[in-house]
């Protein structure tokens, strides 16, 4: 009965130690979601500055000029994927991965690009071939960065092979503790709802087709700001919603160990007892 006291109190210390871990993998996440979510704010600000900028820039243009053409036959679209860095996120990536389509018709495989270590190495265990891949950020802080390797990446995958659209699917922030997994067209950007804006026609100094497709990769580099930093706050939420459930698990298991150790010294008591009347009866 003493080891098995003994084994009781090694597992509460135990329990306890990851509840330790659990509530610090809590705080880390909660507090990097805050942050995430403040930045967004000025992601959002920056791309509607440069919508802005085309906007004017798209009044100087023959509507037939400066629609992008992208009329490839019998190609896939091409697929990039912000997935999560890091993990304990509670079936995060699996919610991503499972949004992307199964086998193509014809002889065409899937192209995929993806961001986040976890996400890849999840990727290639499924037996996706990707094109490329990058790691997203532990901090919010590095998002720029971050975005800019990510349109490299995006740019050296269109060069390789052109495709007739990119679909960017990542997590994406729905009210204050929420996510959602999300796709949409990354590329060819619609300049439609951009032209309809009716802004004032701008006065500049070099070709107005030049400067669109200039302010054409800085909108997508925009885009791709707010991806990650939607990402990387949901990736966050996930993971702290997984915490969450962690901790109602340690709670129920250490108030289990703690009945077992009290029916257990229950159990000692009542031996003792026993034992002193069987010993009085003899007297």
């Amino acid at each position: 009965m003493e080891q098995r006291a003994a084994e009781l109190q090694a597992r509460l210390a135990t329990v306890a130690g990851f509840g330790d871990l659990v509530n610090a993998m809590r705080g880390i996440a909660a507090a990097r979601a805050q942050r995430a979510r403040g930045l967004i704010d000025g992601a959002n600000t920056y791309a509607r500055t440069v919508a802005q900028a085309m906007a004017q820039v798209l009044a100087l243009l023959p509507e037939d000029e400066a629609e992008e053409r992208h009329r490839i036959a019998d190609q896939p679209p091409l697929y990039l994927l912000l997935g999560a860095e890091q993990g304990f996120n509670g079936g995060y990536t699996e919610q991503l991965l499972a949004t992307l389509p199964g086998p193509l018709p014809g002889a065409h495989p899937l192209r995929l690009l993806v961001g986040g270590a976890q996400a890849e190495r999840m990727a290639r265990a499924r037996g996706l071939t990707l094109e490329g891949s990058a790691p997203l950020v532990a901090h919010a802080e590095a998002v720029l960065a971050c975005s800019e390797h990510l349109h490299a990446l995006l740019l050296q995958a269109l060069a390789r092979r052109q495709a007739p659209s990119v679909e960017l699917i990542h997590g994406e922030l729905v009210g204050a503790n929420q996510f959602r997994i999300r796709q949409q067209r990354l590329l060819p950007l619609d300049l439609q709802p951009l032209r309809s804006a009716g802004r004032p026609r701008p006065l500049v100094h070099e070709d107005p087709a030049r400067l669109l497709e200039g302010l054409s990769s800085e909108y997508v580099s925009a885009m791709l700001a707010q991806a990650v930093l939607h990402s990387h706050a949901a990736e966050n939420l996930a993971r702290l919603q997984a915490m969450a459930a962690a901790h109602e698990n340690i709670a129920h298991m250490t108030d289990t160990l703690q009945a077992d150790e009290r029916r257990l010294r229950q159990e000692a008591i009542t031996a003792e007892v026993v034992e002193l009347a069987a010993g009085l009866r003899n007297l």
